[in-house]
């Protein structure tokens, strides 16, 4: 924290400004989450949820503290497209599609409850939106531009273990946790969070840092969760972080990494002018 007030407009760098909305964010977010996690019923629920808001809280603070004007709310929706919703949208389901068939196939899946469950349950959803969206807007909007410069795979792997350090207080509260074996259970929960980043990375650098975009595919992932949840306890292989999940993510990156981070290689005729300056740019 005391990083944060030792920069000043003319002191600042992008690396300056990501450490210091990593600690002050991690800071502000434990001091709700760590009793809110701990803590049953309404109470601990509204400490988690003010906790939620720390990362847009953090980046606000640090856009007014270091006089810029960096989020620019103002161009959010002229980056949205329906291709980038609709890929926002299905991820999530996508992601748990192994589990789910998996499920289904041992006859411990029950489509109609899975989807009276998802009705039963759309207030919900609206809830997991806002807050998604107030901490998209730190990780995604504020902290992910001051790396781009950087390597993509030091980015997505440094904003993983961010992000996966932030939601300490809830992976030692036991939420998410369908496993017996917390040693497991903590290690598939590092993982997810390092393989599920690149994903909420990659649609918001699509846009141009928008926040919307990861907010849904985060919202929407967390509303699936909850609805598999309330299907009944799953085996380790079916466990919504457990090894089926684990493994399909890194095939998920593997593709992802070899055909949209690298790109495809430059056909042989192609000029000097476009090999100095591509007409289109990868992220």
């Amino acid at each position: 924290m005391r990083l944060a007030f030792s920069l000043t407009p003319q002191s600042t760098s992008p690396l300056r400004e990501a450490i210091a909305f990593a600690g002050l964010t991690i800071a502000l977010t434990w001091l709700f989450w760590l009793p809110g996690a701990f803590l049953p019923g309404a109470l601990g629920d509204m400490l988690l949820g003010i906790g939620s808001f720390a990362p847009l809280a953090v980046a606000i603070f640090l856009d007014v503290w270091l006089q810029k004007n960096t989020l620019k709310p103002a161009t959010w929706t002229k980056t949205i497209s329906v291709r980038g919703v609709a890929v926002a949208f299905v991820t999530p389901f996508f992601v748990l599609m192994p589990i789910l068939l998996l499920r289904f196939n041992q006859g411990t899946l029950d489509v109609g409850k899975f989807l009276g469950d998802a009705r039963a349950m759309w207030f919900s959803l609206l809830v997991l939106g806002v807050l998604a969206f107030a901490e998209e807007i730190g990780w995604r909007a504020y902290l992910l531009p001051r790396l781009q410069t950087r390597p993509l795979y030091m980015t997505n792997l440094v904003v993983g273990a961010l992000w996966f350090v932030w939601q300490l207080p809830l992976v030692f509260a036991g939420r998410f946790n369908e496993s017996e074996n917390f040693r497991a259970f903590f290690i598939a929960m590092f993982l997810y969070a390092l393989l599920i980043t690149p994903f909420l990375n990659r649609v918001a650098r699509r846009a141009d840092f928008n926040p919307i975009l990861s907010a849904v595919l985060r919202a929407g992932l967390q509303f699936a969760v909850a609805i598999y949840f309330l299907q009944g306890r799953a085996d380790p292989l079916t466990d919504t972080f457990g090894s089926a999940t684990i493994i399909w993510l890194v095939i998920l990156n593997v593709i992802l990494f070899s055909q949209l981070w690298q790109g495809k290689k430059p056909p042989a005729e192609i000029t000097e002018l476009e090999r100095v300056m591509p007409l289109q740019v990868g992220d």
